[in-house]
């Protein structure tokens, strides 16, 4: 399968960026309102959708204050295990430059189509998150 990758810039310095991404009030901001996270290299992070019905865990592979944050799938949908998402930052004007990827899982083409939607709307979340304070994180 093809790789998801999405672009996306947002009104808020990279540093706070990376915060959002690494912080578990940040990441309960935007994409699930049951985090728990850790912002070293090595944790296992948890998220959990659909009330604690369904749980995500993922590995932090590597951090780089305001510049990149790297996760490795380790409990998921099955097409997502062992997976690998980067989150890559640069400043540009007065914001971030945010690119977006998951790469390396065995999605058919309708997943594919789903969990690429998906990416977006969760994308859109961490936007309205760092630019308004308020994202649209799921239970």
């Amino acid at each position: 399968m093809p790789d998801i990758l999405h672009q996306v810039i947002v009104a808020a310095e990279p540093e706070k960026v990376y915060e959002a991404l690494t912080e578990q009030n940040g990441l309960s901001g935007w994409w699930t309102t049951n985090a728990s996270a850790e912002a070293r290299v090595g944790a296992v992070d948890e998220f959990r959708f659909f009330n604690g019905e369904f749980v995500i865990k993922i590995e932090v592979a590597e951090l780089e204050p305001g510049k990149k944050v790297a996760w490795n799938i380790k409990q998921s949908v099955p097409d997502w295990e062992g997976s690998h998402i980067t989150w890559n930052l640069a400043p540009v004007g007065q914001g971030t430059k945010l690119l977006f990827g998951q790469y390396n899982y065995n999605a058919s083409p309708e997943s594919f189509a789903t969990y690429n939607y998906n990416w977006g709307v969760h994308l859109t979340s961490l936007k309205a998150y760092l630019e308004t304070g308020k994202g649209t994180p799921k239970s």
